[in-house]
């Protein structure tokens, strides 16, 4: 497949402004690879990309960017990360430009871009990563520190299924460009005590089916009740995992007027129910969105037939 960076040396020239973009409800990879990306860019072309993602608190000490709604694509050369459908992107607007690559990790359902690099990784930063490295470009501390960032986040400190010795050799070719490892970690482990008390109310939540699929559902009224964001409520998910004897679990929280669903197993294929819901993601851990509270009891019983 081609190098992701031959592609953007070979459309530069041809474009003054370049915009990198996320996905929604970004997550460390998202960040990440966004910010990863514009920072090679810039010490190694010299540009100055645009970075377009939603908001997200907890990983603000990559860096900086702009939120969507406020770009215009008509005259952009687009890079699109970590994200695997169109609907999924950070701005929607996105889809107007006149020159969008895509590159992404999860499975393919939506070719989208003019380009598009679409690679079974653990993470889009590792993609980015080798390219970068593949194409004898500069890696510098700053770029370094969010790619690895990202994949130690989305590898579960390289604990999931897909980590092999090329995951572990890119990310110690991160660790060469000798940015502050200690910060890093400690800020990515970093903890509210909203956080922690969200946590506790979270294990007085959990159920199981008759089959043995773990699930919870997070309210409104505790989502505000604590103060979280998004991105937060997600953390329930640890509550769940690694519990013997059930290897398939389930998140569902209010997200604005949807139900989020986000569906995690240990190495039981789940992607096509969140697919049957509308969703996708990874073989062993992706997301939908519902439309009502109404709809859990179906989605469980989809998860049920698993087992």
């Amino acid at each position: 497949m081609e190098n992701s960076f031959d592609i953007i040396k070979k459309e530069l020239p041809n474009y003054k402004k370049v915009v990198v973009i996320g996905h929604i409800q970004p997550d460390g990879d998202c960040v990440g690879s966004s910010l990863g990306m514009a920072y090679i860019l810039r010490d190694n072309f010299g540009i100055e990309p645009i970075v377009v993602n939603q908001e997200l608190k907890r990983f603000e000490f990559l860096g900086n960017w702009t939120l969507p709604n406020n770009v215009d694509y008509s005259d952009a050369f687009v890079i699109q990360v970590d994200n695997a459908t169109r609907h999924r992107s950070a701005d929607p607007d996105f889809i107007n430009a006149p020159c969008i690559l895509k590159i992404d990790h999860h499975l393919v359902v939506d070719s989208y871009g003019h380009y598009n690099v679409e690679k079974k990784k653990p993470s889009c930063c590792e993609i980015i990563a080798e390219d970068a490295i593949n194409a004898g470009l500069t890696i510098g501390k700053e770029a370094a520190r969010c790619l690895y960032a990202g994949m130690v986040t989305d590898t579960g400190r390289f604990a999931y299924p897909g980590v092999n010795s090329d995951t572990l050799r890119t990310a110690a070719t991160m660790l060469d460009a000798e940015f502050d490892f200690g910060e890093l970690m400690s800020q990515i482990n970093k903890r509210e005590m909203k956080n922690v008390k969200f946590i506790a109310y979270a294990y007085n939540q959990l159920q199981v089916t008759e089959k043995g699929v773990v699930w919870m559902y997070i309210p409104q009224s505790a989502i505000d009740s604590f103060g979280l964001s998004y991105d937060m409520v997600s953390e329930a998910l640890i509550t769940m995992q690694n519990i013997s004897g059930h290897p398939v679990y389930v998140l569902f929280s209010d997200l604005y007027d949807k139900i989020r669903v986000e569906f995690r197993s240990d190495r039981v294929k789940l992607n096509h129910v969140a697919e049957h819901f509308g969703g996708g993601g990874h073989s062993f851990a992706a997301g939908a969105r519902l439309n009502s509270a109404d709809e859990i009891s179906a989605v469980l019983e989809e998860l049920d037939k698993l087992l």
